[in-house]
């Protein structure tokens, strides 16, 4: 070899030992190795290379979305869902970083469809889940791409404003009239909802033996939404367990830093809502006004205490009802509630109270009940009425004496779902004046999606002590932890809700907990995907116990539902004999 290639080489060489130098200088490197040398050495770790991986782990890059693949998969009510993986570049790798289902609920059809219109109702289902895959797999997986998966508020951002503007490049589309009238069954202008304010105008109704006309404040139109909507929420609630997955974090400190700004030190779990019975119009029987009758533990108690509790209750409900109503009886729902046939609303709070009894337990004192009215399903927008039961029918004046009365009979009642439609604002408000002390009033259907409620200005017209969300459609992670610190400002509990197809994901349970819900409404204790959230908030806790980050809700936050005073109630009673007499 001449010596000018010699001279050459090891020019080159030194060189590259510069760069090298200088590339590692840029990046800190030698400085880090000679800490985490120093480190391992007095900490002598039984796994070295593990912890050097987990101290270089540290100051790896944010996580970045690279791609997201969508099926159709199963949901708990063995209905078509979509199933997505969300894939990321995380430590110089792509993986996937979460796999979750997501329950579908067609925009376009009422939740308690007909057995004739099933068929519709299937193929309509069907046709939003494909749009739903065909945009997570294409639109969405391309503007995602490079954007950092713990950025929720840009990712939630970047997907919602997609579906936004297909739906007004589709609406353009239309001739004018028909976007005005609407279109059936296309998926982008739903079908006509029953409860719209296209129902006929009310004839008049008698109240009280007096005759008098009914006015009905109409719904306001329904939302048009993208047939493929649901994709929003199937990938909001992906990169927030995903971001989660690549920081090390569970997801419920994730979502409390998402938040605050940051983690909580500690944590309170949600009191769960656990349905045991559910009655409603679709239930057999003449009962319509309560759609679930509901268990809620004491505040303060363990949660490994409370499911027992739980557990206690709804097995004793079983064998009251198997010893009158034989092994039928014990047919549990898509929900896992117990379907037994009432004719009155005195038959399923009794039922509860027997099985919280039988339990060893006070209703009122050790475990509570709360209802879920439903009243946007039980209006009659022809007569102008609320059918409380099948064939009796009254108007809204009726319908807040009717809920004054009975729950001043079963005071262990702390909390009502939708008792009115939101526009029975009068109403609604002056049954909260004569309950609210003692009993929630929570809004459901009353309110607007989170993506619109986060805008709007909440009044002194209308308000409640409650509201309930939903991780579906078109409502996301940020979204709805804006949502949640606006009513929580509102003096509001917070209640995150289970969907009708819930699957055994957990991030319902994840995002309860890291948004300080008051409660986790899960539906029935018999059911694998309703189940799987009431243990996960056992492993949780025992986490929090552990890490000595486990705190508990007040228990003076809770309504004052502890029996009046015995003079009270007799007064009580004479005035309503009194109100009845003058009747």
């Amino acid at each position: 070899m001449s010596s000018e290639k010699k001279s050459k080489d090891l020019k080159d060489k030194y060189e590259k030992k510069q760069k090298a130098v200088e590339y590692y200088k840029e990046n800190g490197v030698p400085q880090k190795m000679e800490a985490v040398l120093n480190l391992m050495f007095h900490e002598d770790p039984s796994d070295v290379y593990g912890y050097l991986a987990n101290y270089f782990g540290q100051f790896s890059k944010s996580a970045t979305f690279t791609k997201a693949r969508a099926r159709l998969a199963l949901d708990g009510k063995g209905q078509p869902a979509v199933q997505t993986d969300l894939y990321g570049m995380c430590r110089n790798r792509e993986q996937v970083l979460c796999t979750s289902v997501n329950s579908n609920q067609n925009p376009g059809v009422l939740e308690n469809a007909k057995i004739e219109e099933k068929e519709a109702d299937d193929q309509e289902r069907l046709k939003c889940l494909n749009a739903c895959i065909e945009l997570i797999n294409n639109d969405m997986s391309n503007r995602l791409q490079g954007v950092e998966l713990c950025d929720q508020g840009k990712v939630d951002k970047v997907i919602s404003d997609l579906v936004s503007d297909l739906m007004a490049e589709e609406l353009a589309k239309q001739p004018e009239e028909e976007a005005e009238k609407g279109t059936e069954g296309d998926g982008l202008n739903p079908k006509e909802d029953p409860r719209s304010d296209s129902a006929k105008k009310p004839k008049s109704a008698k109240s009280k033996g007096k005759s008098q006309a009914v006015f009905v404040v109409p719904d306001e139109p329904k939302e048009k939404l993208h047939p493929g909507s649901s994709a929003v929420s199937a990938l909001s609630r992906s990169a927030c367990t995903a971001a989660a997955v690549a920081r090390d974090l569970p997801v419920y400190q994730h979502v409390s830093e998402l938040r605050s700004g940051e983690i909580s030190k500690s944590f309170k779990l949600p009191l769960p809502m656990v349905t045991i019975i559910q009655s409603g119009k679709s239930a057999l029987g003449k009962l319509n006004c309560v759609k679930e009758f509901m268990i809620v533990p004491k505040p303060g108690v363990h949660m490994h205490t409370a499911l027992q509790q739980i557990g206690n209750v709804y097995n004793n409900v079983v064998k009251n009802l198997y010893s009158k109503g034989g092994i039928t009886a014990k047919n549990v729902n898509d929900i896992g509630a117990l379907c037994p046939q009432f004719d009155r609303p005195e038959q399923g709070l009794d039922l509860l109270q027997e099985g919280i009894n039988g339990a060893g337990l006070t209703p009122g004192e050790d475990i509570f009940i709360a209802i879920n009215c439903a009243a946007h399903e039980i209006f009659d927008y022809e007569k102008g009425k609320y059918e409380l039961f099948a064939g009796q029918q009254k108007i809204a004046d009726d319908v807040v004496d009717f809920w004054v009365e009975l729950l001043s009979r079963y005071p262990s009642v702390i909390a009502l779902i939708d008792p009115f439609r939101k526009q029975e604002q009068e109403h609604w408000m002056r049954l909260c004046d004569q309950i609210s002390d003692r009993c929630y009033i929570v809004g459901s259907n009353v309110y607007h999606r989170p993506g619109l409620l986060k805008d709007e200005t909440l009044t002194e017209q209308f308000k409640t002590s409650g509201i309930a969300f939903k991780l579906e459609q078109m409502n996301t992670v940020s979204d709805i932890i804006e949502c949640c610190k606006k009513m929580e400002e509102d003096d509001n509990q917070i209640v995150i809700s289970a969907s009708h197809g819930e699957s055994t994901d957990n991030i319902l349970v994840e995002l309860a907990v890291g948004v300080n819900a008051r409660f986790l409404k899960v539906g029935g204790p018999c059911r694998g995907e309703r189940v799987s959230k009431l243990n996960y908030l056992l492993q949780i806790e025992d986490i929090l116990e552990q890490a000595g980050k486990l705190a508990f809700h007040e228990d003076y936050v809770f309504p004052h539902i502890a029996p009046p005073p015995l003079s009270e109630p007799e007064e009580h009673t004479e005035e309503g004999l009194d109100k009845s007499e003058k009747k």
